[in-house]
């Protein structure tokens, strides 16, 4: 008779054991893919500092590729933020899929430039050396939580390309058109960066990998809004006045050599190209937006 209690009892004390483990598994958070975002509620937020470890020969240069990296991708992030605000500006701007997406780069880049000002703060600090390796202050981490940054997605496939009743304009094909010249100079530094033996960073590693992967596919959502327009896309000029930020094309070979132009967006079209325009601003320092949370992946630095 004590023996079937004991058992009844071990019986119950197995299911209540599965079923508080299966409330414990549909409580936990959701796993972040890569680096994450940072939305999730009732999370205390923790910022800790990453280091990057070389041999001491190779700090210097390490160093160097950092710094040369962060200020350019700074300086062409800030320029993507005003290439945003102006189109979302002008009254032409009429693409409801471009008009998101502008929202969406002002967003998600403004909080990565709040990713590059922390690494600078942390190469500035200095590193620590022990026999023939240097340790290095190289990122914070957990910033997203902190500033309950959630990533705003890339405009799907219910968005549509032009406003009811309306076409594509003349000044949604400038935005795409300059926007995709701009992109494609973010995916050459960070490309760069990946490639060069110095870019030690696993911070700014993982950060490029995100910006390849979405730049690259707002790329194409920008090609197929030009691909909607009713005339003749490769026609329409695009001033280099409306490409912003590409003096951080300079440092895409971490500082070697003299600022390289902005690629020619007249190329093919048959136009003058204006004067290139004067640096980007800065963005204003106010934390991002909140956004609803989404599927899309984003940077829980």
């Amino acid at each position: 008779m004590a023996s079937t209690i004991h058992q009844g009892r071990a019986r119950r004390l197995a299911a209540l054991t599965l079923a508080l483990g299966a409330g414990l598994s549909l409580a936990a958070p959701p796993a972040r893919a890569l680096v994450g975002e940072g939305s999730d509620e009732g999370v205390q937020p923790v910022v800790s500092t990453s280091y990057t470890v070389v041999g001491r020969a190779g700090l210097e240069a390490a160093l160097r590729a950092d710094r040369g990296y962060v200020t350019g991708m700074r300086a062409h992030h800030a320029g993507a933020l005003t290439m945003s605000d102006e189109y979302l500006a002008d009254p032409a701007a009429r693409s409801p899929a471009l008009r998101a997406l502008a929202v969406a780069i002002i967003h998600n880049q403004r909080f990565e430039i709040a990713l590059l000002d922390g690494v600078a703060r942390n190469l500035d600090r200095g590193g620590s050396t022990l026999g023939g390796v240097a340790v290095q202050p190289s990122a914070s981490e957990g910033l997203a939580v902190g500033q309950r940054f959630a990533r705003y997605p890339i405009p799907g496939p219910l968005t549509p390309f032009a406003a009811p009743g309306e076409a594509v304009t003349v000044r949604d094909v400038q935005f795409a058109k300059a926007m995709t010249i701009h992109h494609q100079g973010a995916l050459d530094m960070a490309g760069a960066y990946q490639a060069d033996p110095a870019g030690r960073n696993s911070f700014l590693r993982l950060l490029n990998v995100d910006i390849i992967t979405d730049q690259t596919q707002e790329i194409a959502l920008m090609r197929r809004v030009a691909a909607a327009y009713p005339g003749d896309a490769a026609a329409v000029p695009v001033p280099a006045s409306m490409i912003h930020g590409m003096e951080g094309m300079a440092h895409g070979g971490h500082g070697a050599g003299p600022a390289a132009p902005a690629p020619d967006p007249h190329a093919g079209h048959g136009g003058a190209a204006s004067p290139a325009r004067a640096p980007a601003p800065a963005p204003s320092p106010a934390s991002p937006r909140r956004a609803a949370p989404s599927g899309h992946r984003g940077h829980a630095h």
